[in-house]
């Protein structure tokens, strides 16, 4: 793991090495850091994670959507074969969703199906906030009871909160 960058050295960063390293902060969709980076320097950790988040709030519905398209599902074949982004290895595992015994796998791949179903994009929660297996599928139990329009404003929320703690791995906010 890289030593985190203190707000002095994040405000060096060529362009090109901010989009380097917070090419994932929202999962798969580097144009976020493409943005942020022209909004450099940064007063504070606080407002680089408002840039992020307002970025977010900013994009069409259209793109929303695509960016909730680009999240794994929970325990899905991705995590079985290997193929999560490194964050969403390490966020899966800090929920243990990397050891599920096969009734529960099979569990939370039946809510994932049915939520994918009715909403049109894989269930988002930040599992490190959530961190054990019992919120998670209380979570997408009682959210699959959301209409369209509140799932996805508790979706983006999600994504934020998700953005919010990468971007923490990467700085030092002392």
């Amino acid at each position: 793991m890289r030593p985190k960058l203190s707000l002095q050295q994040l405000n060096e960063l060529s362009s090109a090495e901010f989009h380097k390293t917070f090419e994932n902060v929202i999962e798969c969709w580097p144009e976020a850091a493409i943005f942020c980076s022209a909004l450099m320097p940064f007063k504070s950790f606080a407002t680089l994670i408002a840039a992020f988040q307002n970025y977010l709030d900013r994009l069409p519905s259209e793109t929303k959507l695509k960016i909730l398209r680009l999240y794994p599902d929970l325990a899905g074949k991705m995590l079985d074969t290997n193929e999560l982004s490194e964050d969403s290895s390490i966020e899966h595992a800090s929920a243990g969703l990397d050891n599920l015994s096969a009734e529960d796998k099979k569990k939370l791949t039946e809510l994932n199906e049915s939520y994918k179903t009715k909403f049109g994009f894989p269930f988002v929660v930040c599992v490190r906030e959530a961190s054990k297996f019992e919120v998670i599928l209380r979570s997408v139990s009682e959210r699959i009871h959301n209409n369209v329009d509140q799932e996805l404003e508790t979706a983006l929320g999600e994504v934020k909160k998700i953005c919010r703690l990468r971007i923490l791995q990467l700085v030092d906010n002392l």
